[in-house]
């Protein structure tokens, strides 16, 4: 059965029959009550200890201590919102900042209810259409080349605009969904202009919006209006200029409009080569450590982990790499991954906390994640399941090993080192490796579950452990018979043991 998305609504007048969308479920609260007798307030206690988690707390009205107290009891981060009308009165107030309540702000009651609905949806989703699916006009095609599943590029001479790609499929437009579109792409010399072209459902030729924009402008995602019934989106791509473009995959995803990319709170950092990574911070207890996990490989896009990491009670960030299929293991430019460092920074100091009381982790992909940036970051600890380290032979072993599977790793290759020779491979490996040369790692402890005859990383423990030790890092393992993906259940299971063996002996968790 589908989770009902829940809001409760303090004001004067229910929004009920205008937010009335199928599954959602309002409770509505008359502000005038919080000012009764106290018989009257327990009943509202009572009431609100009897229901389960609100996705949105709705505030219209007024700020008054008693108010306060009752938003004390159903306040979570990221479910306040407060009319924009009203936010001048709350912005400063302790419940308010503590939970990252947000204005809703809105031209007039229309416009706010449909802003309301518009977020008022469970979960997550982001997909995109690869690079392999744009069509290059006849007359270019012999000046184009694909980079993989990265990049088509063609070389353009074009005075004017010139219609040079269009994608062959189209982007899904849910209805009672806004739609954020994000386009890469890469240009030399060149201006690009992009033609969005919205067709309702089940027709070839019923065109419902046209819009268009251009890459000097996208520094930020296109964001659409929620619709009501679903529809079909196009993209064509015109060229001014002599030199080269590079177009890559097109991101479509939910929106939450100004509220988080993804789940409420969620951010998106992109470099300047519009490679992403996404992130959210949960404040959990406000008490050390701040654990934090690296997503592994997912070819829907979104926040992976985010329960797990709900039920350890600690401050957590989640990072996420939308990147390629599945993730690029999150290595990119200089901005990039230091753009990932960055926000691990900025997220200790917002707590208050030093740089060990941190815990860094992740799963396959993700672990890469975890120790590259653990190795420079002098974390607490660093926690992982089914590492891969040597990304460069991963991308090799596809040849004999594993022939057709997780060509990923060959993008990632050819994306960091422009190559896919044994040289290229060298270089992608040394890059991770090189970086224990130039850190201190003596006071961090990593704790390794491993498969013991990984198809993807054979010898990741085996070339890891070494190398910990000679660094005076402790470490603690546990070994898995098997591939890399043949008990996923036991690997959780001893990743989330070693999660709380350490957070019990190193920060007093029990």
């Amino acid at each position: 059965m589908k989770r009902q998305f829940r809001i409760l609504q303090i004001g004067n007048a229910s929004l009920e029959n205008r937010l009335g969308q199928t599954g959602v479920k309002l409770d509505f609260l008359d502000a005038n009550f919080v000012y009764q007798e106290q018989s009257v307030l327990e009943e509202i206690y009572e009431f609100i200890a009897q229901q389960k988690a609100y996705q949105i707390v709705l505030i219209e009205a007024p700020a008054s201590p008693a108010l306060l107290h009752v938003i004390e009891l159903v306040a979570e981060p990221f479910n306040l919102y407060v009319k924009g009308e009203y936010w001048d009165d709350y912005r400063n107030q302790p419940e308010i900042t503590l939970n990252f309540a947000c204005p809703v702000m809105a031209e007039d009651e229309e416009a706010y209810i449909h802003k309301l609905k518009t977020i008022s949806y469970n979960g997550q989703y982001g997909d995109k259409i690869h690079a392999k699916f744009w069509e290059v006009r006849p007359s270019l095609q012999p000046y184009t080349e694909h980079l993989g599943n990265k990049w088509l590029t063609v070389d353009v001479d074009c005075p004017s605009w010139t219609p040079i790609a269009s994608l062959r499929k189209l982007l899904y437009y849910e209805g009672n969904h806004a739609l954020e579109i994000w386009p890469e792409f890469k240009t030399e010399g060149v201006q690009l202009e992009f033609t969005f072209r919205v067709y309702q459902s089940g027709t070839v030729d019923n065109i419902i919006e046209t819009f268009k924009t251009y890459s000097e402008d996208m520094t930020e995602p296109i964001v659409r209006p929620m619709i009501p019934d679903e529809g079909y989106v196009s993209v064509t791509v015109k060229a001014k200029g002599n030199g080269k473009v590079f177009l890559g995959a097109v991101h479509r995803r939910w929106s939450r409009l100004e509220f988080g990319r993804f789940l409420p709170g969620g951010q998106v950092f992109a470099d300047q080569h519009r490679d992403e990574f996404i992130y959210l911070f949960h404040p959990g207890d406000m008490k050390p450590p701040l654990n934090v996990y690296f997503s592994g490989y997912r070819s829907a896009e979104g926040f992976e982990g985010y329960f797990m990491m709900l039920k350890m009670g600690a401050p957590f960030l989640l990072i996420g790499d939308p990147r390629i299929e599945g993730g690029g293991f999150y290595l990119g430019s200089e901005a990039y991954e230091s753009g990932i460092k960055q926000v691990i920074a900025d997220t200790l100091e917002t707590l208050g906390f030093a740089d060990d009381e941190l815990i860094l982790s992740g799963l396959s992909m993700g672990s890469f994640g975890a120790i590259y940036y653990g190795a420079q970051l002098n974390p607490q600890a660093v926690i992982v399941g089914k590492p891969l380290v040597n990304v460069g032979t991963i991308g090799e072993n596809m040849r004999l090993m594993r022939p057709e599977e997780f060509g990923t790793a060959l993008d990632v290759l050819l994306t960091n080192t422009g190559g896919t020779t044994n040289k290229h491979v060298k270089a992608l490996d040394d890059k991770f490796w090189t970086t224990f040369e130039q850190h201190d790692i003596s006071r961090t402890t990593f704790a390794i579950c491993y498969m013991e005859d990984d198809d993807y990383d054979l010898y990741a423990f085996d070339e890891l452990l070494p190398v910990l030790s000679a660094h005076h890092a402790k470490v603690i393992s546990r070994g898995i018979p098997g591939r890399h993906n043949d008990d996923s259940p036991t690997i959780n299971n001893w990743f989330i043991n070693f999660y709380h063996i350490l957070m019990e002996s190193k920060f007093g968790r029990v």
